[in-house]
């Protein structure tokens, strides 16, 4: 069981032409091609809408290189939608169209200028949330978070997690299945996780540690990972494996293409 009730909708969108423009860490992957991009989102999005959700997309935005990684600008939870403050500058408006789009749900802004956070550091898994303290989020951010969380789920177990060496908490750190954990090493664990299984992966298939659960029958992996593919098939009779080479030259993954609720 998780946290949160079975996905049913969802929002995305569609990546701007500048994509390449957008913040990364993997130059070293070589830059992205548009079309490319276009033909892998539009396959996730297919792959997601194969089990009956319904899909939002909003238009793309030139002014937001980024702006397709529509996690990072919300959490979703109960009737909830708290909009994040991105910590880079050149992100911050993103979230302004996607606010809008979740305008029907009780609407928390975080706030304040010391206050930093992004929906990719935050996991519910199915017994407690896991919010990252990174580069992207601070605890001035988590705190007004997790008071949230409380307010509208009750007394929820909230655990924060340092991230290092990699960007958010879900490039390294995502819910293979209840109480199993998918760990990129490249992540460094400074302080244990309890009560959790934590398999973690050869260093050459780390990237492919963001899965994407859709429900108790499917899962969505990076295409090319054999170990997380036969690991996802112990768990799931459909696992869809979708490529993603064009978002991981952008540091993007999985989870972070879409608001699921």
């Amino acid at each position: 069981m998780s946290l949160l009730p079975p996905m049913s909708r969802v929002l995305a969108r569609k990546p701007a032409r500048t994509f390449a423009d957008g913040i990364t860490t993997r130059g070293h992957l070589g830059i992205p091609t548009y079309e490319a991009t276009i033909r892998q989102f539009d396959a996730y999005l297919d792959a997601i809408r194969s089990r009956g959700l319904a899909i939002t997309t909003l238009a793309a935005d030139d002014r937001y290189p980024d702006g397709h990684y529509t996690e990072d600008t919300a959490v979703l939870f109960g009737d909830t939608a708290f909009i994040c403050r991105p910590a880079l500058a050149n992100r911050r408006g993103e979230e302004a169209a996607v606010a809008e789009a979740l305008a029907g749900l009780n609407i928390i802004r975080a706030v304040g200028d010391d206050v930093a956070i992004e929906g990719g550091d935050v996991l519910f898994c199915a017994d407690r949330v896991l919010i990252g303290l990174s580069r992207r989020t601070n605890r001035a951010g988590a705190d007004q978070l997790a008071a949230a969380i409380r307010s509208t789920l009750g007394p929820v177990r909230i655990d924060y997690v340092p991230v290092e060496n990699v960007l958010h908490l879900k490039t390294g750190l995502t819910e293979l299945a209840p109480g199993i954990l998918l760990h990129d090493p490249a992540m460094k664990l400074s302080e244990p996780i309890p009560s959790v299984q934590i398999v973690t992966l050869p260093p050459d298939e780390g990237y492919a540690a963001s899965v994407l659960p859709i429900d108790d029958e499917t899962i969505l992996i990076a295409k090319g990972y054999p170990a997380v593919q036969a690991l996802a098939e112990q768990h799931y009779a459909n696992v869809i494996a979708l490529e993603m080479s064009e978002f991981e030259k952008m540091d993007g993954g999985l989870t972070c293409l879409s608001l699921r609720y």
